[in-house]
C-alpha cells in the first residue's frame, strides 16, 4: 500500500508569552492605557467593562474575549457592581492567520469557554501554593513554571492553539459599542490621529465633533480614564516608537510629530516609555 504524506502548515506560532494572571477589580477600577509591541488578550470570566482598543470601544461580558494587536494603545473601566474576574495573557504571535485576529472581540460557545476552563484547571493543578497571592493582592500569577518546566509551556501553548484556531473557525465576534458615548470617543480619536502634527486643542477638537469641551473630557475619562491632551501624547509616542523601528532617526521623528526639539522628544519619550528613543530597536 503506498501511502500520501502531507504537509502542516501552522497558521498560529506563539514564540513567547509575557505575561498570564487571573486578576479580580472592584467596581470603578481604571487600567491606564498602554501599548506594547506584542499581542494581548482579556478574557472576562465574571462582571462586565468597558474596554477600549484604540478608537474602539466594547462593553464586554462574561465569557467574551478581546484581542489586542500589537502597538494598539488600549485600557479598561469596571463597571459592575461586584467588580469583574479577569484572564490576562500575553504572547509574541506570528503566523498567516495571526492577522485575522487583530481588532476583534469574541463571544465565546460553550465549547470555546471548557477551552479555556480546561487550561484554567490545568495551571491551577501545576501551579499549586504558586498561586497563594501576596497579602492584600488578588492577582493569581501563572508564569512561573515557564521558565522552567518546558511540558506547561507546551501545555499552555496547545490550550491556547486550540481557542485561537477554533475562534478563527467558527468564533462569534462581537460587534463595537454602539452607545452615544462610545460613538463620540471613536470620532475624536480619528480626528486626533488625522490632526495628529498639528495638536488640536481640546476646544478644536470638541468643535470637530460637536461637542462641548466638558462632554469630550468627560468621555475621555470614561474610556480612557485620562485626560483629552495625555491621550493625545500617548499616541504620539505609540506612533514615535513605530517610526522609530521602522528606521527614522530621533531627529526625523521630533520633527515630523511637532516636537519643539530634539531634547523635548527624548524627554518625554523618556518619561512615557522608561527609555530614550535612541534605544528603540
Amino acid at each position: 500500500m503506498r501511502w500520501e504524506s502531507y504537509e502542516v502548515n501552522e497558521q498560529l506560532y506563539i514564540a513567547k508569552f509575557h505575561s498570564f494572571f487571573e486578576a479580580h477589580y472592584d467596581e470603578g477600577y481604571d487600567f491606564p492605557g498602554e501599548s506594547h509591541n506584542f499581542w494581548e488578550c482579556v478574557y472576562v470570566m465574571e462582571g462586565t467593562m468597558y474596554v477600549s482598543g484604540d478608537d474602539r470601544v466594547y462593553n464586554l461580558e462574561k465569557g467574551q474575549i478581546i484581542f489586542h494587536k500589537p502597538m494598539e494603545l488600549h485600557k479598561f473601566h469596571i463597571n459592575n457592581k461586584e467588580g469583574a474576574s479577569l484572564l490576562i495573557f500575553s504572547f509574541s504571535l506570528e503566523g498567516n492567520m495571526a492577522a485575522e485576529l487583530q481588532d476583534k472581540v469574541y463571544r465565546l460557545s460553550d465549547a470555546q469557554k471548557g477551552i479555556i476552563s480546561s487550561l484554567y484547571n490545568y495551571m491551577v493543578q501545576v501551579l499549586g501554593n504558586y498561586l497563594n497571592p501576596p497579602s492584600g493582592s488578588t492577582i493569581h500569577y501563572f508564569t512561573h513554571p515557564f521558565a522552567d518546566n518546558p511540558i506547561y509551556s507546551q501545555m499552555v501553548t496547545s490550550y491556547i492553539y486550540l481557542l485561537f484556531l477554533s475562534l478563527l473557525d467558527n468564533g462569534k465576534v462581537s460587534r463595537v459599542s454602539k452607545a452615544p458615548d462610545a460613538l463620540l470617543f471613536s470620532k475624536a480619536v480619528n480626528y486626533m490621529i488625522n490632526q495628529m502634527p498639528l495638536q488640536p486643542s481640546v476646544s478644536e477638537i470638541a468643535q470637530a465633533v460637536c461637542t462641548s469641551e466638558s462632554t469630550l473630557k468627560r468621555i475621555f475619562q470614561k474610556y480612557a480614564g485620562i485626560s483629552v491632551h495625555k491621550y493625545a501624547l500617548e499616541m504620539k509616542i505609540k506612533t514615535a516608537t513605530l517610526l522609530l523601528q521602522n528606521g527614522a532617526s530621533v531627529t526625523e521623528v521630533a520633527d515630523k510629530l511637532c516636537f519643539s526639539s530634539q531634547a523635548y522628544f527624548s524627554t518625554c519619550y523618556r518619561r512615557e516609555t522608561g527609555v530614550y528613543p535612541s534605544e528603540v530597536e
